[in-house]
């Protein structure tokens, strides 16, 4: 048996452009609304166990309270009209939304410009 060279002659047919997708732009979804079990968390439970486990740390006679130790915070756009939302960013990264009335969010910031300036002294 004798090898003989082989010489592809034929040229390789080039690809057709893909057709444009004939897919539509896929609506925004609506957002669910809210399960009573939702509510409850967010009204009711999570204020009530996060002043409970606060309660119950060990502090020496005479200390102020305890509180949460937050690394930051963000003000951002609420999908509830009359709403502002507060993201509270602790140091393992966990991140806790807060909403709240544009109100309450107006009396924060006034009672922050005025308490900010007496640390700073």
């Amino acid at each position: 048996m004798t090898k003989s060279a082989r010489v592809a002659t034929s040229k390789t047919p080039k690809r057709a452009a893909k057709p444009a997708s004939k897919r539509t732009a896929t609506p925004p979804r609506e957002r669910p609304s809210r399960s009573a079990t939702n509510v409850a968390i967010a009204t009711e439970l999570a204020p009530a166990v996060a002043i409970a486990l606060l309660e119950k740390t060990d502090q020496p006679r005479g200390s102020p309270a305890p509180a949460l130790d937050v690394l930051a915070v963000a003000a951002a756009p609420s999908e509830i009209q009359g709403n502002v939302r507060i993201q509270l960013m602790f140091e393992n990264g966990a991140v806790l939304p807060v909403e709240m009335s544009e109100e309450a969010g107006a009396a924060l910031s006034k009672g922050l410009k005025e308490e900010l300036p007496k640390r700073q002294r």
